[in-house]
């Protein structure tokens, strides 16, 4: 019994010289908790791709080439197609062609600021036509402005060559 006496007094000490051994840490400051605040629904302002009817279909008109010394007027119609989700397609003369474009927000001196393709078409060959589509395909990708005003818009590449559409009910029908 002796012996669990002194085994129970050693244990005693022990675990008391352990607790009194270790110390507290310092309290931590507790960072501010940060509350999300949550915005009302906001209706944004109409970009003005929508706001002047940017989304339709149009019918090239003129080609203003180096830079607006050369007018071309198609021989052929020629369309293309603007959608929101940010694709356009559209009939060149001879092939189908169709890209996607993205409107930068920007605005330049020739308008607000756009950026098409890559542009791919089908490949018809049209002995015709060609060269006309060709260039109206080249003008068409290297597009980086647009105006809209009601029924016309124009596109306005880095070479300042400009294309000029109009709605289909705006353009005159030819017999």
């Amino acid at each position: 019994m002796k012996n669990v006496t002194v085994l129970f007094g050693l244990a005693l000490v022990l675990c008391v010289l352990a607790s009194g051994c270790t110390t507290q840490a310092p309290p931590q400051p507790v960072p501010p908790t940060t509350v999300p605040t949550i915005m009302p629904p906001t209706t944004l302002p109409p970009t003005p791709a929508a706001s002047f009817g940017f989304y339709r279909e149009w019918i090239l008109t003129i080609m203003a080439i180096q830079n607006g010394r050369s007018l071309l007027v198609p021989t052929t119609e020629i369309t293309l197609v603007l959608n929101p989700d940010g694709n356009l397609t559209g009939y060149g003369g001879c092939n189908n062609y169709f890209a996607s474009y993205t409107l930068t927000g920007a605005t330049t001196k020739f308008g607000n600021g756009i950026i098409i393709g890559p542009i791919a078409s089908t490949k018809k060959y049209c002995a015709i036509n060609g060269e006309q589509e060709a260039t109206y395909l080249q003008v068409l990708q290297d597009t980086m402005a647009y105006t809209v005003n009601l029924d016309q818009m124009s596109l306005t590449d880095k070479d300042q060559n400009v294309l000029v559409f109009k709605v289909p009910s705006a353009v005159p029908k030819t017999v």
